[in-house]
């Protein structure tokens, strides 16, 4: 896998472009022309280019998003798909991530894939219930744009909703499903379980911590070389997408919670939990959350907006150059 350096300024994180939720798609034009228009009222801002990719000394341990044989040195990422301060950067960005996907058993939720681009996807998600209807997000954190689908009375918790985040690009990078089952047809543990095994597990998936009776929850993950982990969560001891220390879990819709921060060794994440009724296993719902940090943001969006700035800024330093001060 190709080691990549951060390409983003910091500076250049784009505000929101509130883009229809009509059955012809979204205008993605839009969404560029506002953020470049954002990165032109950035410019008295400090650039914070994020920094490159490091490897190891031979003494370091592998890490479980080693690319090939060559041990990287693990950085995280924030909530704005950037690294943080003084840490190395993305392994994996989103021009890599096709090629990353077509390495590995793609999973999906309802037929809709991470790096899939949102005008692609809302057909696929409306017809996965009729009764969807479907919503801009209001964004809460870190100017995400996205949208929802929802079924169920009006003003009351949606008996299914479909959500996706997408970036500058349109290509989703979080797909999220929440299904309230009714009260006379929950569905049986076991039968959960085996479904999602049949789904989820590739050949090669290194499988542990998954034998705890009566417990509902799973988690697959994949390193940067495309091997598939799974547990009953992300924090198992080898995952490359294992949560830090010091990570917090932060609600971005009503719906979706989400780390607020990933290993920079995490191409892609997949939780799905359940409530089961009291001292039974039956499931009354469910929700299945995945996402991957190295499509947060497009890296050919971000590069041409900071190209874009840094030549305003030059035109008006030459414009700047011709007025004289007078004493």
């Amino acid at each position: 896998m190709k080691i990549i350096a951060s390409l983003f300024l910091a500076s250049l994180v784009v505000l929101p472009a509130h883009t229809s939720a009509q059955s012809s798609g979204f205008s993605l034009k839009k969404i560029i022309k506002d953020s470049v228009k954002e990165s032109q009222q950035s410019a008295s801002k400090p650039e914070q280019t994020a920094g490159a990719p490091t490897t190891t000394s031979a003494t370091t341990p592998t890490m479980p998003g080693s690319v090939g044989s060559t041990p990287v040195k693990e950085g995280v990422v924030q909530l704005d798909g950037l690294p943080i301060p003084g840490s190395p950067g993305l392994l994996l960005d989103s021009n890599s991530f096709v090629k990353f996907a077509g390495s590995i058993r793609k999973p999906e939720i309802g037929g809709i894939s991470l790096g899939m681009n949102v005008n692609d996807a809302m057909p696929l998600i409306k017809k996965l219930n009729p009764a969807y209807r479907i919503e801009t997000l209001k964004i809460m954190v870190n100017n995400y744009r996205g949208v929802t689908a929802k079924a169920g009375p009006p003003n009351a918790i949606p008996t299914d909703q479909f959500t996706v985040y997408f970036n500058e690009a349109g290509n989703i990078w979080l797909v999220n499903r929440h299904i309230e089952l009714p009260k006379d047809q929950p569905l049986l543990l076991d039968t959960y379980k085996t479904a999602l095994f049949e789904k989820y597990d590739a050949q090669n998936t290194l499988i542990s911590e998954r034998n705890r009776a009566n417990y509902p929850d799973f988690a697959w993950s994949f390193g940067m070389n495309g091997q598939q982990y799974a547990s009953h969560n992300l924090d198992s001891k080898s995952a490359p997408c294992a949560s830090l220390p010091y990570t917090k879990y932060v609600p971005i819709t009503d719906s979706v919670i989400i780390p607020n921060n990933f290993r920079n060794t995490c191409a892609l994440a997949l939780t799905v939990s359940a409530h089961m009724q009291s001292k039974t296993d039956l499931i009354q719902s469910y929700t299945m959350l995945m996402y991957s940090p190295a499509l947060i943001r497009d890296v050919n969006t971000m590069n041409s907006l900071q190209a874009e700035y840094l030549k305003q800024k030059r035109e008006a330093e030459e414009k700047a150059r011709a007025n004289k001060p007078q004493f």
